[in-house]
């Protein structure tokens, strides 16, 4: 999902250069919920790939069965070949000579200039439907008081990529009590609906909203949207905060920060100690985070940033 997110800037670029085109999305089970609202694309498909021999077959009588010009893979894969289809460009050599440092929405981009696509913006899209940024207010409103809202969210892809749940905690005493915000927890699998239930029991379900489920994603995308803040571990959420413009502190494995950490949005990130045992992570304090949460919110206009934000809304593409 997150790196959906990060190739959108190098998709609505393509969409600009080309607006009359008729746009087929192929995406995976976790990546479909991210465009399937999004009027941008007409036509978004969920594609599963199947492993072994047989599952790429499968795979090519897929891409193969749609009508298509021009087939553009972001995954650097040898599909184009076998899709059918008049132009098919491939790239994965060409990025053999790129920086491995280089950030991956740069990456996409960079991709759609060897198709000759100008660079019309580098900012990512993540639609959020009106309705849906309706009932997060409402959400938001019927759980605190008129104090700005801070996020956490303590899931991850890994356990290795974990911040402890005892310094989530830590570090939402802190800012309720410095600040006086509301505070709310977000999370959608089994595991991160139990930690963010841990995290507002600790704290104080009175004090800390529960914003955890299985909902859709753009639910997520609204209630980031209406923050001031969002602490994250490195995970797909984490770059929907930058596409809606959210302030973010994004907690690292080293080896990701560079290639996938946030991009465009206002942000401060902190990367683990290598060599430190099996839990890397606990090498990253609370101290530290809370002095970047501080550090953001002291340069931000709070009250007329979320304005800002809702009023500009979704890029248009014409």
């Amino acid at each position: 999902m997150g790196d959906t997110v990060l190739s959108t800037a190098a998709l609505w670029n393509l969409r600009r250069y080309l607006p009359d085109a008729h746009f087929t999305i192929l995406a995976g089970p976790a990546a479909f919920p991210v465009l399937e609202l999004d009027p941008l694309w007409d036509r978004v498909e969920e594609y599963r790939r199947e492993k072994g021999p047989r599952g790429r077959l499968t795979s090519v009588r897929t891409v193969r069965s749609y009508p298509h010009d021009l087939l553009i893979d972001l995954r650097s894969s040898a599909m184009p070949l076998f899709s059918g289809a008049r132009y098919r460009p491939l790239w994965g050599l060409r990025e053999l000579f790129l920086s491995k440092d280089m950030h991956e929405t740069e990456r996409n981009i960079w991709c759609m200039t060897t198709l000759g696509v100008p660079v019309y913006s580098r900012r990512l899209r993540f639609f959020i439907p009106e309705e849906t940024r309706e009932e997060a207010g409402k959400v938001m409103e019927s759980r605190g008081k008129d104090n700005p809202w801070i996020l956490l969210n303590p899931g991850a892809g890994g356990k290795n990529k974990i911040w402890p749940l005892e310094n989530f905690v830590e570090l939402g005493f802190r800012l309720v009590d410095t600040l006086g915000v509301n505070l709310g927890v977000t999370g959608y699998s089994e595991t991160e609906q139990e930690a963010a239930a841990r995290i507002c029991r600790e704290i104080g379900n009175e004090r800390c909203g529960n914003f955890s489920g299985k909902h859709h994603i753009t639910r997520l995308g609204a209630l980031v949207e209406r923050s001031i803040l969002f602490v994250s571990n490195d995970t797909g959420p984490l770059h929907v905060a930058s596409a809606v413009g959210t302030p973010s502190v994004g907690l690292y494995l080293p080896q990701h920060l560079s290639r996938f950490g946030p991009w465009g949005n206002i942000h401060r990130c902190l990367a683990a100690k290598t060599g430190e045992g099996d839990e890397p992570m606990r090498t990253i304090c609370v101290e530290e985070v809370f002095d970047a949460c501080m550090e953001i919110l002291r340069c931000v206009d709070i009250s007329g940033m979320q304005a800002v934000k809702w009023v500009s809304g979704p890029i248009p593409y014409r």
